[in-house]
């Protein structure tokens, strides 16, 4: 009983930690087999998907790093494909027993490019609410 109490620090209000704030929230794919990216001539599922990036999974923990600039991709929508795209990898992670999820920022889109990437991400949100009104083609 000797000893002193534990006091918490007070937390600085100004921090050296960047402030991680994503602008948009990815959409989850179900279908990954007509919904892909193609980098580097690899063909990679898609598991997520916003206006500004997507989330695609490996079996490979050395496919990419954390801000490795990758160019000429290919993001295809059933017979649709968006092209071409660049964008840096801006997250990597893994799950025990699972594949590893890298996460890339599109950079530097054409505004027909980020056009067609929002009307991608619109369908596939009314999809996932239940409220499909439109066929693949409308896109």
């Amino acid at each position: 009983m000797n000893s002193p109490s534990i006091e918490f620090d007070k937390i600085k209000e100004e921090s050296p930690l960047p402030k991680i704030i994503r602008k948009s929230f990815r959409v989850p794919v179900e279908d990954k087999n007509n919904i892909w990216v193609l980098i580097n001539n690899k063909k990679y599922p898609v598991q997520d998907i916003c206006p500004d990036g997507i989330g695609i999974t490996t079996e490979d923990s050395q496919t990419f790093l954390v801000d490795q600039r990758i160019s000429n991709c290919e993001l295809n929508y059933f017979d649709q494909s968006v092209k071409p795209l660049s964008g840096h990898i801006v997250h990597v992670s893994a799950a025990l027993g699972q594949d590893w999820k890298y996460g890339i920022q599109w950079k530097d889109l054409e505004k027909k490019a980020a056009d067609r990437i929002l009307a991608i991400v619109c369908k596939l949100k009314e999809q996932l609410l239940g409220n499909d009104q439109e066929s693949v083609d409308d896109i």
